[in-house]
């Protein structure tokens, strides 16, 4: 892959050596390996150079096929290797991510995607901190026992469409100098490793290769609302006082499930990213695949099959003392189907999903990607929802579904259930 990009068509004129030297761009630094004895667990590899088209490789196909089913029908969690991204590629995109991050707080504040906190946001005007193109700044989430969050991040927005050279409002100086190979990362991304990924996923459900592509999240040029999508991140946890760190539990980030459908996380050194068990139910360390990608099941792809794939809780912890004073900085895809898709099984007539009983939930409402996005957006870091004692935040029913659903473990878990034993809200 190449990070050149397209033209730069809005800001031709930029001398991106200039700003690249009044931002100090320079590589950024990752973190040393932990000396700790942390145990970690090993995800499965997805190796993406062993994805061949044409008929003649379907049995290696149907090979890479079974690994993913294991990962996605259990912990929701893979790694992907070979994925066509080089080293080179990562370092470069993280330093524009770096020099993004660091801008000063005036300059940051001309540029945010919503309010200053989620509970002051007006989402009538803004998707928020959460999903909006910008800035959200430290503090915007609210945790527990008064302790609010210490992460900064920078969202884009329509990547893969042409109205990223084109926003509704402008780019801090130092993106735009980077459109282009911000653009080609996140669009290799997209249309080149989850167009293989859906293949596989259709193998899995046994759907004819390309449905989920065609159906979910093909990009559809001059029509966003009905093309397949995404928001990518750049990120960067800040630390915590120790007191509130105490206060939360040594949790930067709670646990927590995302909306969207495939999330593509950088693989970085930091023992930082914990997902919950399937099996048992624990918290349990995710280990560095260098020049990986980690990669999540979603909400929508759990609805999507009926629950058979299931939409990984996963929260970040504080690092062991020796990798405290590295920065973690992390570079995420989320991928959207498009907006009117259905998140129920009932459209894709999987002879898989029939196969093992898995039909659409009595109480599940009838609900668009559209709806379950947005209205998720609204919870995310509310006081109301996180200020719970416990690791779980207060669940909340929307449209029949639990909006976080912490119940891989649980072999009899259903909907009563989870109404006996937890403090559930309704919006």
């Amino acid at each position: 892959m190449s990070l050149s990009g397209p033209p730069n068509p809005v800001y031709e004129g930029l001398n991106v050596a200039e700003v690249d030297k009044r931002h100090n761009f320079r590589p950024f630094k990752q973190a040393e390996p932990s000396q700790s004895n942390i145990k970690t667990l090993k995800l499965e590899s997805i190796d993406l150079s062993l994805f061949k088209e044409g008929p003649e490789y379907a049995a290696d196909r149907k090979k890479l096929a079974d690994t993913l089913e294991k990962s996605i029908s259990t912990y929701g969690f893979f790694s992907l290797i070979n994925h066509g991204i080089s080293d080179e590629s990562f370092d470069h995109i993280r330093s524009i991510a770096q020099s993004t991050l660091e801008l000063p707080e005036d300059v940051k504040r001309q540029h945010l995607a919503g309010a200053l906190t989620s509970d002051s946001e007006d989402r009538s005007v803004s998707l928020g901190g959460e999903r909006g193109a910008g800035f959200k700044p430290k503090g915007y989430w609210s945790m527990k026992n008064g302790v609010t969050d210490s992460i900064e991040l920078y969202n884009f927005r329509d990547m893969t469409n042409d109205n990223f050279y084109n926003p509704p409002k402008p780019y801090p100086e130092i993106v735009k100098a980077h459109l282009p190979e911000v653009a080609s990362y996140f669009r290799h991304l997209h249309n080149e490793v989850l167009r293989k990924l859906t293949v596989l996923c259709d193998i899995v459900l046994q759907l004819p290769e390309g449905f989920l592509w065609e159906n979910y999240f093909k990009i559809v040029d001059g029509d966003v609302y009905n093309s397949g999508g995404g928001f990518g991140r750049f990120m960067v946890y800040r630390g915590m006082k120790e007191e509130d760190e105490a206060k939360v539990d040594k949790n930067w980030l709670r646990g927590h499930s995302d909306s969207t459908a495939f999330t593509f996380i950088t693989s970085q050194p930091i023992l930082s990213l914990q997902i919950r068990d399937y099996y048992t139910g624990d918290w349990t360390y995710v280990g560095h695949t260098p020049g990986g990608l980690i990669v999540n099941v979603g909400d929508a792809l759990e609805f999507i099959t009926g629950g058979y794939f299931k939409s990984s809780i996963h929260r970040v912890v504080a690092p062991p003392e020796d990798q405290k004073q590295f920065t973690r900085l992390v570079l995420i895809y989320f991928t959207e189907p498009k907006l009117p898709a259905i998140l129920d099984p009932e459209p894709l007539q999987s002879p898989k999903l029939a196969s093992l009983g898995i039909n659409k939930p009595a109480e599940w409402d009838k609900i668009t990607f559209e709806k379950w996005a947005d209205e998720k957006g609204r919870l995310f870091g509310k006081k109301e929802v996180n200020d719970s004692p416990g690791d779980e935040p207060n669940l909340v029913l929307m449209y029949g579904r639990l909006h976080e659903r912490w119940h891989q473990a649980e072999s009899n878990f259903t909907l009563e259930e989870a109404k006996k034993k937890h403090r559930i809200i309704q919006f």
